[in-house]
């Protein structure tokens, strides 16, 4: 749907001829790892932010010890990867999804020596942005390699662009917290490496941490689906020509019972990781005590 290839459109119809080319197109190898990544990395922080729960409550028996610091040894090394990749990532998409990148960028008007932008208000419809904060020529660096490099602006795609606020926003929530993953994974690393405890304000900030890879992951969707719009699939089909013909309410209906459900789910879910680790810490509290 990003980078669509092995097809050919016969009265407007899509007929593969390469299934090759549909599976292995060029940007699944960095999609795939990113994900792949992006899920060691959920799962170090869940098993360690509720191994760290277990140690606050007093459960300091050698395998939550062993396992903790294996979480954190995993984030530590899956972190730094999964930026390399993520970087790579981003390339890929200056290539095939320019006006992507120009919105996850908040980049309005083409520009040589484009800066990194670290904050601003993006405003769609004067097409600017407000209280913008950047480091000049970083963005440019980052993106083609060289500090005077050309990157394209919103401005070059007419009004078949993203909607750039959510696009933005998301990819920052997304970097912020991969990068804020990496460093406390990078400080319980050190840790274990200088052979010390982790202090209390660590296991504190671990178990705060417990369910920070989704957030990264739904923010990374986001600019993945959102910043794909007005295409269902690049360059192909616009989203607007493959909406059915639905009632708004029917559709609103369906969207409340989905999200009901999943809400229940996951209040379900977290629920019973929490009682779990607090039933794996009481039992041992009763054996620590009959010794």
């Amino acid at each position: 749907m990003h980078t669509p290839q092995g097809f050919e459109m016969v009265d407007g119809v899509a007929y593969a001829t390469s299934w090759r080319e549909i599976i292995f197109t060029p940007s699944m190898p960095y999609r795939l790892s990113h994900v792949l990544l992006s899920s060691g990395l959920t799962v170090a922080f869940l098993v360690g932010g509720l191994l760290a729960y277990r140690m606050l409550r007093g459960d300091h028996r050698p395998a939550v010890i062993s396992g903790l610091r294996c979480a954190v040894c995993m984030a530590a090394v899956l972190g730094p990867l999964q930026a390399l990749v993520g970087d790579l990532h981003g390339v890929n998409t200056r290539d095939f999804q320019p006006a992507k990148l120009a919105a996850m960028e908040g980049l309005w008007h083409t520009k040589e020596g484009a800066p990194l932008v670290l904050f601003a208000l993006p405003d769609q419809q004067e097409r600017t942005n407000r209280m913008e904060i950047g480091i000049p020529k970083l963005g440019s660096l980052i993106i083609t390699r060289d500090l005077n490099g050309k990157v394209l602006g919103l401005e070059e795609f007419g009004d078949k662009i993203p909607p750039v606020g959510p696009v933005f926003w998301s990819f920052r929530i997304m970097v912020g917290v991969g990068l804020l993953m990496i460093l406390i994974a990078w400080f319980g690393a050190w840790r274990i490496w200088r052979r010390q405890e982790y202090p209390g304000w660590y296991l504190r900030v671990l178990l705060g941490m417990t369910f920070s890879g989704w957030v990264a992951t739904v923010a990374g969707w986001y600019v993945t689906e959102i910043g794909r719009q007005p295409w269902l699939v690049q360059g192909v089909l616009l989203t607007k020509d493959a909406v059915a013909d639905l009632q708004p309410t029917q559709v609103g209906l369906t969207l409340s019972a989905y999200l009901t459900t999943y809400v229940l789910l996951l209040t379900a879910f977290v629920a019973t990781l929490f009682y779990l680790s607090r039933k794996e810490s009481e039992k041992s509290t009763v054996e620590a005590t009959q010794l």
